[in-house]
């Protein structure tokens, strides 16, 4: 790790709009300057042991919701994310992860999250969706200009 910021994908991208945030990594990567990326096939205090060291971590991964529009951007700072309880006493879900992080690793890294609105996350399948596709270049964008100009 030699840069302050990290740029974290995360999903599968054999599953279509699921691999929304590996693709964000994988163009990132090309020139997008000064950061680290990782890409993450996993969740919750997985993904908060990855911050360990760093200033900023921002995270692109696909997001389905009830009543979404494709495509959709939701941008939001690590403590936007709600609570949610899972089936298994073992299931952490983020909030609860960076609340742990908080406590066993100390400070925690500015986060911004940018979840797309996936339409498929069932088919196999390594493309993204038509609105996917469009919003996932408006949000490398975006990265790119917060790796610029180091916000």
């Amino acid at each position: 790790m030699n840069n302050k910021t990290l740029v974290l994908g995360v999903g599968n991208p054999i599953l279509g709009d699921d691999g929304v945030g590996i693709h964000a990594v994988r163009e990132l990567r090309k020139d997008a300057g000064c950061a680290d990326f990782e890409e993450a096939p996993v969740s919750s205090l997985e993904l908060v042991e990855m911050f360990l060291g760093y200033e900023k971590v921002i995270i692109v991964d696909a997001v389905k919701t009830r009543e979404g529009v494709p495509g959709k951007i939701y941008e939001l700072c690590g403590e936007d994310m709600p609570t949610l309880h899972g089936l298994s006493p073992h299931d952490v879900d983020f909030h609860t992860a960076l609340e742990y992080g908080k406590k066993f690793m100390g400070q925690m890294p500015k986060i911004t999250i940018y979840g797309i609105e996936a339409a498929n996350v069932t088919d196999f399948g390594e493309t993204l969706s038509p609105k996917v596709e469009e919003s996932l270049r408006l949000v490398i964008e975006k990265i790119k200009k917060e790796i610029k100009d180091g916000s």
